[in-house]
């Protein structure tokens, strides 16, 4: 399966993702861009953007890149940080591969605002199996 197939899967078939307005804009093996316009239900009680839906923006990036080679990629661990209040009015999650070595691989998930400042940072570790997507 080729990159752009990778996007289609994961813009159709990531029903979650879909549901919470989560968009695969980029993908290539070991990385990938999301992005989420802010809606009224994405809002914490305080008018900032909750915590679960940065983290599902950044999950979804992450499992983009993790697949991003074709096979299925399963994610182990995530930790994220998050570094100042979302307020705007669009995230970008950028993922991209740091290092990888038969089964596990480990990402680096940069979530932004429109402006480029610095949302949450996201560590994130997969495991790689030799399945094909074609074949789930």
């Amino acid at each position: 399966m080729n990159s752009q197939e990778v996007q289609r899967l994961f813009n159709e078939k990531n029903r979650f993702a879909v549901h919470a307005g989560v968009e695969v804009t980029e993908v290539s093996p070991g990385a990938a861009v999301c992005r989420m316009a802010v809606r009224e239900e994405h809002l914490n009680p305080f008018g900032t953007v909750n915590a679960g839906a940065i983290y599902t923006l950044a999950e979804t990036a992450f499992g983009a890149a993790a697949n991003g080679n074709g096979n299925v990629a399963l994610a182990v661990n995530l930790s994220i940080a998050y570094l100042k209040p979302a307020t705007g009015k669009e995230l970008t999650a950028t993922a991209s591969e740091l290092s990888a070595g038969g089964h596990m691989a480990t990402y680096s998930v940069r979530v932004t605002d429109e402006t480029g400042k610095l949302v949450a940072d996201v560590q994130a570790m997969g495991y790689r199996t030799k399945i094909p997507l074609e074949d789930v």
